[in-house]
């Protein structure tokens, strides 16, 4: 996973659906994605502070 590819096309979707005029089928597609991102983007970092927890740890 590319976290930073990621984050940036989460900001893109978000630009692209502050533009009222899309049509409902698009703004849904877009918000799927955008889901399914923030739920990659969550575990990527839950996963990243685990790791640091248990490296203080040692």
């Amino acid at each position: 996973m590319d976290f930073e590819k990621e984050m940036k096309r989460l900001a893109e979707i978000s630009e692209k659906m502050k533009a009222a005029d899309l049509p409902l089928e698009e703004s849904m597609k877009l918000y799927t994605e955008a889901v399914e991102l923030t739920k990659k983007l969550k575990d990527y970092i839950d996963n990243a502070k685990l790791t640091i927890e248990k490296l203080e740890e040692r």
